[in-house]
């Protein structure tokens, strides 16, 4: 009996152990170098091992970065809630209207999703250029009297970018919420007298909150801390902290000052997350 539940503890450790190492070695390590580095300084061209809060004091007092950060944050937040918004209607028929075509256009995401990141950032850049698409088409509408690259070089265009990236990633959370609704719940609301759309309000989108939190929160770390789309799409009205970030370790060589960068956006995103599951704790309705 002792051997059977020594053996039965060890089990768990046994298979979680090989990916916590590899974790540990490879993330938390890493991040565990940096995280010192952050409290150096630089001289010239040599990184002195002189511990300082000087990097964080310049990051929280410096009114680039303060810009930079709340700019990135207004873009993850901006950018999941679009993503939500438009997501949500496509869950919800692949979920409930269409069947036949269900697989296939999972599929077509899937793809999407697998698809090389750059070229999709390229093609939106040229979607956006001066002779793209979006410039003929204002011209043909008379909305536009020469062609301008409208939204390119610009956060608007960074948000637009940054939404068709990373649609996949908002659509399967919410498509699984919902596939996992049972349809009788509705039903029974629609033979107690409830309206198609009080049936939604009351029943679906209650169940399928748990899907949209995960798609949201998910869009907006992987939006909020994006610097390849800014680099190529948005220009200098569309930087964010981490284009500041990337330039501080690769051209600059100031890897304390950006290792300081990269720590307080960790703790500004940290604390909004913290803000954002204790609000939905408190907004959950009491049963």
């Amino acid at each position: 009996m002792i051997r059977e539940s020594i053996r039965r503890n060890l089990n768990p450790i046994a298979q979680l152990g090989p990916l916590t190492t590899f974790m540990i070695i490879f993330f938390g390590f890493p991040i565990l170098v940096f995280f010192i580095y952050s409290f150096w300084t630089v001289q010239g061209w040599t990184i002195v091992r002189q511990w300082s809060l000087g990097n964080y004091f310049h990051a929280v007092a410096s009114p680039v970065y303060r810009m930079l950060i709340l700019r990135s944050v207004f873009i993850g937040l901006f950018t999941a809630t679009l993503s939500v918004v438009v997501v949500y209607p496509l869950a919800y028929t692949l979920a409930f209207k269409i069947r036949r075509y269900r697989d296939l256009i999972l599929f077509i995401l899937m793809i999407s999703l697998f698809s090389n990141y750059l070229v999709r950032i390229y093609a939106w850049r040229s979607i956006l250029s001066t002779n793209g698409l979006v410039s003929v088409i204002l011209m043909a509408l008379g909305l536009a009297d020469e062609p301008n690259s409208y939204l390119l070089y610009d956060w608007t265009g960074v948000v637009v970018t940054l939404l068709n990236v990373y649609l996949p990633f908002a659509t399967l959370p919410i498509y699984s919420a919902l596939l996992n609704i049972e349809r009788s719940l509705t039903e029974a609301a629609r033979d107690l007298g409830a309206s198609p759309l009080r049936a939604f309000y009351e029943v679906t989108l209650p169940l399928s909150t748990s899907g949209v939190r995960v798609a949201f929160l998910f869009i907006f770390l992987l939006t909020a801390g994006d610097f390849v789309t800014p680099e190529l799409v948005g220009g200098s009205g569309g930087r964010m902290i981490g284009n500041a970030i990337a330039t501080q370790f690769g051209i600059v060589f100031n890897w304390p000052l950006g290792s300081a960068f990269a720590f307080t956006t960790i703790l500004v995103i940290f604390l909004l997350l913290v803000a954002f599951l204790v609000g939905g704790r408190l907004l959950r309705p009491r049963r």
